[in-house]
């Protein structure tokens, strides 16, 4: 149903047309039935004699059109025409309505001067009528969101099980940062929910914010979605819940406190357009999304031998005592009424490992080079951390997020592999010519993540324990040697169709080439010949640590540990130390 109120003047002209025998508020459909434009009505009682008046919706309020100027009265006396240059025309899909005076009408009253018996009276009856019309509106516009007030939206909102906020709840500023990296505009709706590191606080935004490509931080008001809690010292609020595509990080910088004042009825309104989306409830999807909330994910199914029961297994390595409460009052609240809601444990995510090779843009700094990997890095991480455990991974969507890094301007998949929580069984997952990694039915996380970028190396310390009656290794003879060691290393990794074997390094294959006290150094060349190894230097323990940018190490040492150099990767020395055990 649609209502269009009818102005003072309208009521009059209508009461005024029918006095004198007229045609008052015939209706016609704008625009008429296919045709036009230019549009046109035919009238329902020709000849015309005159159109006194049309009235209709313009820009969804009551207007009165323009005769000779938006229509005209054809002159078969029976078409009404809308004009095509410099006319106001009607809200397509509305009524107009029209008054005239059809050539056959006799009037028995026709004085109808202002201050006659008959038109005082039609104006006071007109008056009232518009009245009445101006309470039908407001009737009408309470029953919406976009227009009711007060107690009216209150009502409304009601029946989304939504009331309004009164004072005395612990508000904020929220502070929403950009993913590095990342471009284009990223939209925060109103009713956002950031929870706190151990989900007991739960505040929601109270205004929707978009924030532009090129802005990095945005901060939003919110409050305490529940009453009684005191406010939150700053850097509490640190958990979205459910991941905003672009969002790296959230926190309160300041601390929440207590606000006086009642929710706005603008507030009001936005956070029930906005709630919809949030609000499901009864369905497999609302307690996904329920448990979700809580931080981690969740297969939620329905067992085809068992009806009216929902099995729901966590995605998890562990869940502690306090965790388990919070998802078990999750799924409570959003468990559909007469369904049997079973939390039948828990099942420990795979690791995705994946080796990258980028190219990044010429005369980067180092320091520009190091955050370009740590948003890539991100980006990969944020990516497995929502991918759903039904789907196959996108090489695409990885590369794609990995080129939106500013200074990266190529990358190649070079590997990728998933192994059990334990680390006990290991497959290649990448199958290039679907253009996906093979991890479809198993939830997942990233694992380790190698990224060979030949403008920053990747690091190599080493750490030398010896005891105290020991000799002290000669550190910078070490690391001359080691260094031109490194630079061989680099050579093989870059040669094209270099072995796998080639590219491995191993703590035997390392020490080979380190000189200590009593042990002469060799050649990683002369390793790979087959050379007879150098003996002595049992008194000292050599590990060797590599670590790239990417956050990933590597521990090469007596027992045990190996690393795969990438294609072209390079290798620097991060320095040689010694320690004295016990000491």
């Amino acid at each position: 149903m649609t209502f269009r109120r009818r102005t003072y003047p309208e009521v009059v002209d209508n009461l005024l047309t029918t006095v004198v025998g007229g045609v008052s508020a015939e209706a016609h459909p704008f625009p008429p039935a296919p045709g036009g434009p230019p549009h046109s009505h035919l009238l329902q009682q020709p000849p015309v004699a005159d159109i006194v008046s049309v009235f209709g919706s313009r820009d969804g309020a009551p207007h009165l059109f323009r005769k000779g100027i938006d229509y005209e009265l054809q002159p078969d006396k029976q078409t009404l025409e809308w004009k095509l240059e410099g006319a106001q025309l009607p809200d397509p899909g509305t009524l107009v309505h029209v008054n005239y005076h059809p050539e056959s009408a006799r009037p028995i009253v026709t004085d109808l001067h202002v201050g006659s018996v008959t038109r005082t009276l039609v104006e006071t009856i007109g008056l009232e009528m518009a009245r009445l019309y101006a309470q039908m509106q407001s009737v009408y516009d309470s029953a919406f969101i976009d227009t009711s007030e007060g107690r009216a939206l209150d009502n409304v909102v009601a029946l989304l099980g939504i009331g309004r906020v009164t004072g005395g709840r612990a508000a904020g500023d929220i502070e929403f940062g950009r993913a590095r990296g990342t471009s284009g505009t990223i939209n925060i709706p109103a009713g956002t929910r950031v929870i706190t590191a151990d989900g007991e606080i739960e505040y929601a935004t109270v205004v929707s914010v978009t924030m532009p490509d090129g802005q990095n931080v945005v901060r939003v008001p919110a409050r305490d979605v529940e009453a009684g809690n005191d406010p939150l010292p700053a850097g509490s609020l640190t958990v979205l819940p459910v991941p905003i595509a672009g969002i790296a990080a959230v926190t309160n910088p300041a601390p929440t406190a207590l606000e006086a004042r009642d929710e706005s009825d603008a507030e009001l309104r936005e956070r029930a357009k906005n709630v919809l989306h949030g609000s499901e409830r009864a369905t497999l999807g609302a307690l996904a999304q329920a448990v979700r909330r809580q931080g981690v994910t969740a297969d939620v199914e329905e067992p085809p031998d068992r009806p009216g029961c929902v099995e729901i297994t966590v995605h998890a390595d562990a869940v502690d005592p306090e965790l388990q409460q919070r998802i078990l009052k999750a799924i409570e609240d959003a468990r559909p009424a007469g369904v049997v809601v079973e939390l039948k444990g828990i099942r420990a995510p795979r690791r995705v490992n994946l080796s990258l090779r980028l190219t990044t843009a010429a005369g980067l700094l180092e320091q520009d080079l190091r955050a370009a990997q740590r948003a890539a890095r991100s980006g990969i991480e944020g990516y497995f951390a929502t991918l759903p455990a039904r789907e196959a991974g996108s090489l695409n969507r990885i590369i794609g997020l990995v080129l939106a890094v500013a200074g990266i301007q190529d990358v190649r998949i070079l590997g990728a592999t998933w192994t059990s929580a334990d680390g006990s069984d290991e497959q290649d997952v990448l199958d290039r010519d679907a253009g996906v990694l093979s991890i479809a039915g198993e939830p997942t996380v990233l694992g380790e993540l190698q990224i060979a970028d030949p403008g920053l190396p990747t690091r190599v310390a080493v750490i030398i324990s010896h005891p105290e009656s020991a000799d002290p290794p000669n550190i910078p003879q070490i690391e001359t040697g080691l260094s031109a060691e490194l630079a061989y290393l680099n050579d093989l990794a870059a040669t094209e169709g270099a072995s796998e074997e080639a590219r491995l390094l191993t703590h035997e294959r390392m020490l080979f080439a380190v000189a200590l006290p009593g042990k002469a150094a060799g050649s990683i060349a002369g390793f790979d010949a087959g050379a007879s190894p150098p003996t002595g230097g049992e008194l000292y323990d050599v590990r060797f640590v590599i670590t790239l940018e990417s956050g990933l190490t590597k521990i090469l040492g007596a027992d045990g540990g190996e690393y795969e150099l990438t294609p072209f990767e390079r290798l620097s020395l991060a320095g040689v130390s010694a320690e004295v055990l016990g000491a």
